[in-house]
């Protein structure tokens, strides 16, 4: 076990240090990048192997095996440039069969000011006092279930939509990912693959003409491991006290080079929660950092999650959790 460890750890840190080519603003539905979750976002996306709750339906459909009976989020996000994204999802396991979740994301651009393009217009203002607007949405059905009693296997079928002005797209995407769980020195392994799909094939409603261009496929891998808060861990201690957990995730896409997420979260008395995470090889938001509070009335589990990213040059996002877990 010792040197399968060794080894996943060396391809995660090979995979980081390959191919630093940039494919920047070589592929559309970029909201498909957002991350979803205030608990996986604060810890900087390094959840896929560490967050089994609804929220990892948006990260690795495999994980959410974690549902005990059925749990339910809303998501809400205050994306740069006054933009809002919300999000959400419902799952319910149900016994000998798997986990059923639904999930949807919704981005609104808003009213943006419509302007002439000529090649005379100088400094002219050529706003027309005409607005449009535009927006992308999707819905994902997922399934997944323990194949073994500690590995897990997911799926989801995504339905994709975006319109600006009078151009829009739809079309199926799919997502796929495994959960491991090592039951040695608390390490989980995980890994998916996201937004597997055809071309998105841009119509305009006044014209036959079209344009395509790809989406953005993530291939993710990670690891996450329990160094506190159990005796046979490496730091020991009582888990109903203390749990620090440490996770990695190594990101390969067809727009980006090569990325690492590394994250860490605390937990006090399983009712209190800090994370904190760090991405390399991004521009903007590399720093993350949350709280949380859980607590269970008549049988619910009610949770709430924040998670701030750092920005130098865009507005810094905020996100905001409500997860209720039966």
């Amino acid at each position: 076990m010792k040197r399968t460890t060794i080894i996943i750890i060396s391809i995660l840190l090979n995979i980081s240090v390959q191919a630093q080519f940039n494919k920047v603003g070589r592929t559309a539905l970029q909201f498909l990048k957002i991350g979803n979750g205030a608990r996986q976002v604060a810890q900087g996306e390094a959840g896929i192997a560490n967050a089994n709750d609804i929220n990892a339906v948006f990260w690795n459909p495999a994980a959410t095996t974690g549902i005990d009976l059925a749990e339910a989020s809303f998501n809400y996000t205050s994306w740069i440039a006054d933009l809002k994204v919300l999000s959400g999802a419902v799952g319910m396991n149900f016994e000998g069969i798997g986990v059923f979740s639904f999930s949807f994301i919704k981005l609104g651009y808003g009213d943006l000011d419509e302007a002439l393009v000529t090649s005379s217009t100088g400094g002219l203002d050529t706003r027309t006092g005409n607005t449009f607007t535009g927006g992308d949405l999707a819905l994902a059905f997922s399934y997944a279930r323990y194949f073994t009693d500690k590995l897990s296997i997911g799926i989801s079928a995504k339905y994709l939509e975006e319109e600006l002005y009078n151009f829009s797209t739809s079309l199926w995407a799919f997502d796929v990912g495994s959960y491991y769980e090592t039951g040695w020195k608390g390490i989980r392994l995980g890994m998916s693959a996201q937004n597997f799909s055809s071309q998105a094939r841009w119509m305009h409603t006044l014209e036959e003409a079209q344009q395509s261009y790809e989406i953005p496929i993530m291939y993710r891998i990670g690891a996450s491991m329990d160094v506190m808060g159990g005796e046979n861990l490496l730091l020991g201690g009582d888990p109903e006290m203390h749990k620090l957990t440490f996770s990695l995730d190594a990101i390969h896409s067809n727009d980006y080079g090569e990325r690492m997420h590394f994250g860490a979260e605390y937990y006090f008395m399983n009712r209190f929660a800090l994370r904190g995470g760090y991405k390399l090889n991004y521009d903007e938001g590399n720093l993350s950092f949350g709280i949380g509070v859980q607590q269970e009335l008549s049988g619910i589990s009610f949770q709430f999650d924040y998670a701030y990213v750092k920005y130098d040059y865009l507005e810094s996002p905020h996100r905001f959790t409500i997860t209720l877990a039966y």
